[in-house]
């Protein structure tokens, strides 16, 4: 059965962006603490994106397809959750993210 959950939830501002891991419970981290965002496009055979979002205290990952909107809302501080989900059908994009990882520390490999 596939996840038709919506994989991110917006607002028209917000300070934090909560993450929702079913592993490791919820973050909240704020947005002026964001230092980098890597999105690493889909390849030729087909495999997941990877979206790398950089924290002054954390590594956020996130696998999925269709995630440049989700980066987009992203840049504009727009996003308030997100989850391991299915899709977001007020876009035209319909992202996915299958899998959500929030590490602490900066990912060296990642910058």
């Amino acid at each position: 059965m596939q996840d038709t959950k919506p994989c991110y939830d917006t607002a028209e501002q917000n300070l934090f962006a909560r993450f929702e891991t079913a592993a490791h419970g919820t973050f909240a981290l704020p947005y002026n603490a964001l230092l980098c965002a890597h999105l690493t496009p889909t390849t030729a055979g087909g495999a997941a994106e990877t979206l790398t979002l950089i924290y002054s205290t954390h590594t956020v990952t996130l696998e999925g397809t269709q995630l440049a909107s989700l980066l987009l809302a992203i840049q504009k501080d727009h996003v308030e959750a997100v989850r391991v989900g299915g899709s977001q059908p007020s876009t035209g994009a319909v992202p996915a993210v299958r899998q959500l990882v929030v590490a602490e520390g900066i990912s060296k490999n990642k910058v």
